[in-house]
């Protein structure tokens, strides 16, 4: 079960592609991905694609309240949830609308189905 954990401090106007970097961006079976994302401020909001499949619909809200450095559990957080096919790339995409800089973080799960 790969997990990824992330936090970041994004720019006024910035964008992130935290999953760039994981990888397992490109499962090499069919799997159950969850991804739980918070940010310090208001003003961030994402999107969330699995090859052509869009899961969370652009320029949704990141939920704020979170604590820099702090990953988002089950408790305070509803994961987006989706089953993913071989292959797909995953990403990602966090853009900051606000005029300062907000830190995001973010827990990526990947459950393999056989």
């Amino acid at each position: 079960m790969p997990l990824f954990t992330f936090t970041q401090s994004v720019g006024a106007g910035s964008t992130y592609f935290p999953l760039s970097t994981w990888q397992f961006r490109q499962p090499a079976r069919k799997a159950i991905l969850e991804i739980m994302t918070n940010a310090t401020a208001i003003g961030c909001v994402q999107n969330l694609t699995s090859g052509a499949e869009s899961i969370v619909q652009a320029e949704c809200p990141v939920q704020a309240g979170g604590v820099a450095g702090v990953m988002p559990a089950r408790l305070n957080a509803e994961p987006a949830v989706d089953m993913v096919d071989p292959g797909d790339e995953l990403v990602l995409t966090i853009r900051n609308t606000s005029g300062g800089a907000v830190t995001v973080n973010g827990v990526a799960i990947l459950t393999y189905r056989d």
